[in-house]
């Protein structure tokens, strides 16, 4: 209920208090059942559903796994080895702490969902692999991650399937140029010689 919660509130217009700025709402692209939750008609339609069940979690299990063995997944390195990569570049040694940390987050975030995961349990059934979280951890980069990675697989899917729609219209019209099979000869009519196929 927390995510409805978060997506009703998304889905209308939301003003700033302190700044009185607005931003406008945005909508659901996926699912019309959560797109008819919005307030506004021509909302952009940006945010993707998710209804996870056992079946869902678990095949965003298996594609993440496969993600990570076939190289289509790669991490940031962690937030050491990111620090020392960062301090190489001109002028980072000069900011600030708070923005050094800013800069430094993303690394962190990548150590943090490398701990993250490697506790996870799993156990399989009946074909289904079920990610638990030992007893006082998390798994909310885990599900962030495993979640985006299967958006992005059905974005990727679709584009494809829109290439290759796009490619067949496009062979059907394609204009070739001709074959000649004959030699060209000249023909004469008065003072010019004009060439001509035969």
């Amino acid at each position: 209920m927390i995510g409805l919660g978060v997506y009703d509130a998304l889905a209308q217009d939301i003003v700033d208090a302190d700044t009185g700025e607005i931003y406008p709402a945005i909508s659901c692209c996926n699912n019309q059942e959560m797109a008819s939750r919005c307030s506004s008609m021509d909302a952009e339609k940006v945010i993707w559903s998710i209804k996870a069940n056992a079946q869902f979690n678990s095949d965003c299990a298996y594609l993440l796994r496969e993600g990570f063995k076939n190289g289509r997944i790669r991490l940031l390195c962690n937030e050491y080895d990111g620090e020392e990569l960062l301090g190489e570049i001109k002028g980072f040694s000069s900011l600030n702490p708070p923005e050094k940390a800013q800069l430094l987050l993303p690394y962190i975030n990548t150590t943090l969902l490398i701990d993250e995961i490697t506790k996870l349990q799993y156990e399989e059934n009946g074909g289904k692999v079920k990610i638990y979280e030992r007893s006082g951890m998390r798994k909310d980069r885990y599900s962030s991650l495993a979640y985006n990675y299967y958006v992005a697989i059905q974005l990727e899917s679709k584009m494809r399937r829109r290439q290759v729609n796009e490619s067949s219209v496009d062979s059907m019209f394609a204009i070739r140029p001709p074959k000649y099979n004959r030699k060209v000869v000249s023909m004469s009519s008065g003072r010019n010689k004009y060439p001509s196929w035969v």
